[in-house]
């Protein structure tokens, strides 16, 4: 059975992966390519390409190491299938462009954050950054290393820990001064950032091509949604049934039954009421 198995698998990605094995490897120097939105979708088919091959040759090798005898047999088998696994993963990943388009402004960004010197303004940024950080974890160690600090915290893990460590450091005026000095120069770096890349227009391009790919798939799978949103799947649960209706009320044994004097019709001469269905008058007899 595990062996039908492994066979159906194997096949599969075959067929999965024949019809894209068609491609050449991409180019990713920064400043020679476009990353408007079209441009990203050809890499993206181009990556594709290159994951599909990949799968093929993985799945190639699969089948030689299913065939293989020997004491290394399974070795060679379990190394094949974990290879065929993971380029399956990268055949699946490759088939997003949003992926595409965020991994090319990963990209761009650090290349970016790469060019500023030494002498720059984010680089300035980054090493105050980073000096009032280990202030405030020079500041922290001291505090916590405290013995009376370390009585109050003995016997304590996990979440109950973590939140005597903040309630002690809280209490602490000079933590809490390095604590915001630390947020105020990590809010500058961040500004010093943003305008790094506001300012590089591949950035603005690629940063419109992930948005521009965001909309196109989030399109596309409320189309999906909705086009399967009225019909009944075969695992549907049918409608449920119409309560039966109620049955009427029995009559209580001790109710009374009319009598033949309860029945008897009114005398129209001695009674003060005549109803509907009574005789006029003009009939009645002397």
């Amino acid at each position: 059975m595990n062996r039908v198995r492994f066979f159906c698998t194997l096949l599969l990605a075959l067929s999965i992966a024949v019809p894209f094995a068609l491609s050449a490897p991409p180019n990713r120097r920064r400043g020679n390519q476009s990353h408007n939105y079209a441009a990203v979708r050809a890499r993206q088919q181009q990556a594709l390409n290159n994951a599909a091959t990949a799968q093929l040759n993985a799945a190639k090798q699969l089948l030689a190491a299913s065939q293989a005898k020997g004491s290394g047999a399974q070795a060679k088998l379990d190394a094949a299938l974990s290879k065929l696994r993971e380029e399956a993963t990268k055949f699946h990943d490759a088939q997003s462009t949003t992926r595409q388009a965020a991994k090319e402004l990963a990209e761009i960004e650090q290349e970016i954050l790469d060019e500023q010197k030494d002498d720059s303004p984010y680089a300035k940024a980054a090493k105050t950054v980073e000096a009032a950080r280990a202030k405030l974890q020079q500041i922290e160690d001291r505090i916590l290393s405290d013995p009376k600090v370390q009585i109050e915290l003995t016997g304590l893990s996990g979440a109950k820990l973590a939140e005597s460590r903040e309630s002690v450091l809280k209490l602490r005026t000079d933590w809490l001064e390095a604590k915001a000095a630390l947020e105020m120069e990590a809010a500058e770096l961040a500004r010093t950032r943003s305008a790094l890349f506001q300012a590089d227009e591949q950035w603005k391009e690629a940063a419109e091509a992930l948005s521009e790919a965001r909309k196109d798939e989030n399109a596309a799978e409320q189309m999906t949604h909705s086009g399967t949103s009225g019909r009944i799947g075969l695992n549907s649960k049918p409608p449920p049934l119409p309560a039966p209706p109620s049955p009427r009320p029995k009559p209580s044994s001790n109710a009374r039954l009319p009598t033949k004097t309860s029945l008897k019709t009114p005398n129209p001469k001695t009674s003060p009421r005549r109803n509907s269905w009574e005789r006029p008058p003009k009939y009645q007899r002397n």
